[in-house]
């Protein structure tokens, strides 16, 4: 591991706090890595311990220089990597971004990632491992510390948020690399390469966390009043870290179906556990402990105010952004239920942007999106034009996959392909005969059947040909996007080659409902909205995560169905009785259907598709889908045509974990390699 106890490295990451409170539409904690002269300058008051303390969350979010691609901005030459950011959490079948081989999801989707290039591929193994000893640090000398101006019950919170992002980081490591070493304390500068700790067992990895977490419990703050520390560490975020740790132990790959049984330590033992890494065996007692652990989580997260964003919340926002309500295919607005369906579509445009200033305590923990590079890289590359007759847009190169686009629910709540109300698959591709109103009054394209007939969060997610993708962002107008034509939203090589949708298709969530492009000069024609919340735990995972341990355990049928209709009512689709899954098989296959529409684009569905070893059914070549959209104004049939994207993408085994750097491996002969790399 890379050591982070030299005296180069000492203060460089202590952080000044520049909080949120002077920001639109969002209130949460904002840090930025500063250097400091030495650790006996930094520990003279209280406003150096908060400041020495923000450190450890400046890992999370990075100096503000870094970007939603992953990659990063410098101090001092040493690199403040932004793990909030890190698409390797995004390298999954939802989405595709340009042919150019620059950003880490692609890296991963195309099996390029190797223990040599790691680091220059921006993999976060080291970046993880000096948050954690960031963390070790703060909590040493903060604890060694005396500081007469800070109140010891402040010192006792301020020790207990650092123990809980250590515990944080140590679970995301995990996520990613699977059984990790457990970085309890400062390592001796002096350390002997031989004495440095290797892999220990997932178990006790799983163990550690959850024990760490719960010594911070106590310490932590139920909520905060104050504006300016949303995003500091609650009781209720150290219940979520320790329910996603037992939960993440619990599923098949950790559960005795992890794809190497060989994979062993060579010389590290891990107490208990001797060289295994990962339980052979089924144990099913662990989705028992998953289960409780997340319902103290609710209990938790529910007691301390968390609760779903619900619709009248929405409306509040929508009628102060004087956002009229979006067109939907198929929806008629003039009758009462097309009224509530479309309001239910803007309800989830605004639940993964607005924080709890807005009236949204759904987000158990969330940081700024300081970079907006997410918003950016889904607006299409043409949205209207300036004062000087330029044009102005996005770069619309975060595109979902076809998979994506057939796998959001219907409005009935269920798969396409299995709902048999729902248009038959071989009509899915032909033209509905149903077009949008634009406010340009130029015609616009046909929608096929397939975009016809779904759930909410489909149409607050994703964009189409023919689709209304805001009804103001163009300068309060609407955009209705033309996907087959050049001069519009398609494919033009005048735009750019990294301006270009993949696949047809837009993403659009995380783009702010009231984001728009004013048509003058200043701010590159941008509203203020790009700048807004991003979620890292909110409560309707938390509700899947317990439905799914109800669904493995095949007990707790009714407790599993109340919380997973929770989720689902809020979004607008029917509640599922237990007559819809009489077996456990179907439960959880609604759960994983749920969490795959819920929680689209929030950097879960790669740890969904490793966990669940389902790695050649979601992310071999033949998956990675599209309409052939790189043409130049191909016809209605030649566009809305399925082909498989012409990228490298393939699977291999060895992407269930990413590989430790080869630099790890060399300084530290205890480490062993993920399998087959």
């Amino acid at each position: 591991m890379k050591k982070t106890t030299r005296k180069n490295r000492i203060g460089i990451l202590a952080a000044s706090a520049v909080l949120a409170f002077n920001v639109a539409s969002c209130d949460y904690l904002d840090v930025v890595p500063i250097e400091t002269a030495d650790v006996d300058d930094m520990l003279k008051t209280q406003v150096d311990a908060l400041e020495y303390l923000y450190g450890c969350y400046g890992f999370v979010q990075g100096n503000g220089k870094g970007s939603a691609t992953g990659y990063d901005g410098k101090v001092n030459g040493w690199w403040i990597a932004p793990l909030l950011y890190y698409t390797s959490r995004f390298a999954s079948d939802e989405f595709v971004e340009v042919d150019q081989g620059v950003d880490v999801s692609q890296l991963i989707q195309w099996n390029q990632v190797t223990g040599t290039n790691a680091d220059e591929k921006c993999i976060p193994w080291n970046t993880y491992c000096d948050a954690i000893g960031y963390c070790n640090q703060f909590i040493r000398d903060l604890s060694a510390a005396e500081i007469e101006e800070l109140n010891p019950a402040d010192k006792t919170q301020y020790l207990a948020e650092a123990k809980y992002l250590k515990a944080y980081y140590h679970f995301s490591m995990m996520q990613q690399f699977g059984p990790i070493p457990v970085m309890d304390e400062m390592s001796d500068r002096n350390t002997l390469p031989g004495d440095m700790p290797g892999r220990s067992h997932f178990d006790y990895c799983t163990e550690y966390v959850v024990n760490l977490c719960n010594e911070a419990y106590n310490d932590l703050p139920p909520s905060y009043s104050n504006a300016q520390y949303y995003g500091r560490a609650t009781r209720a975020m150290a219940k979520m870290v320790a329910a996603k740790a037992r939960w993440l132990a619990a599923s098949p790959m950790y559960n005795g179906e992890f794809h190497d049984p060989s994979w062993k330590n060579k010389t590290f033992e891990t107490p208990g556990y001797g060289m295994e890494l990962v339980s052979q065996t089924y144990d099913r007692n662990k989705w028992a402990l998953a289960r409780q652990a997340c319902l103290e989580a609710i209990e938790e997260a529910e007691s301390a105010g968390h609760e779903l964003f619900q619709l009248e919340d929405s409306e509040t926002r929508r009628s102060q952004d004087e956002i009229p309500l979006p067109q939907i295919p198929g929806v008629d607005t003039s009758e009462p239920e097309g009224v509530e369906f479309a309001k239910r579509v803007m309800l989830m445009r605004y639940a993964t942007v607005c924080g709890p200033t807005e009236g949204n305590t759904e987000f158990i923990w969330a940081m700024r999106n300081i970079a907006g590079n997410m918003d950016m890289a889904s607006v299409p590359h043409f949205v209207m034009y300036d004062q000087k007759n330029q044009a102005r847009g996005g770069w619309g190169m975060m595109n979902p996959t076809l998979y994506t686009m057939q796998h959001f629910l219907t409005a009935d709540g269920k798969l396409p392909e299995e709902d048999t109300k729902f248009t038959p698959k071989a009509d899915w591709y032909k033209s509905s005969g149903i077009k949008l109103t634009a406010d340009d009054g130029n015609d616009t394209p046909e929608i096929i059947n397939l975009f016809v007939g779904r759930e909410p969060r489909f149409y607050a997610s994703v964009g189409f040909d023919g689709d209304e993708y805001s009804p103001v962002i163009a300068n309060r107008k609407n955009l209705i996007t033309r996907m087959r034509d050049s001069k519009e939203n398609g494919y033009n090589t005048s735009a750019g080659a990294n301006n270009q949708s993949q696949t047809g298709f837009l993403n659009k969530k995380f783009v702010h409902p009231n984001f728009y492009y004013t048509g003058v000069d200043g701010g590159h024609n941008q509203a203020a909205c790009i700048d807004h919340v991003f979620p890292i735990f909110r409560l309707a995972d938390l509700y899947l995560m317990l439905a799914e341990c109800d669904a493995r355990l095949g007990e707790e049928t009714t407790e599993a169905l109340e919380y997973l209709n929770r989720v689902r009512t809020r979004a607008g689709i029917p509640a599922l009785q237990e007559s819809d899954v009489n077996g456990g098989n179907d439960l959880l296959k609604a759960v994983l259907n749920e969490r795959f529409s819920e929680l689209y684009m929030e950097g879960w569905r790669r740890t969904d598709i490793t966990r669940n070893m389902e790695g050649p059914e979601r992310m071999s070549k033949q998956c990675y889908q599209s309409f052939d959209a790189l043409k130049v104004d191909p016809s209605f049939e030649e566009f809305n045509t399925p082909i498989i994207i012409d990228q490298p993408f393939q699977w291999d085994d060895r992407m269930y974990l990413l590989p430790v750097p080869n630099s790890e491996l060399y300084t530290n002969p205890q480490m062993v390699q993920a399998p087959f790399y």
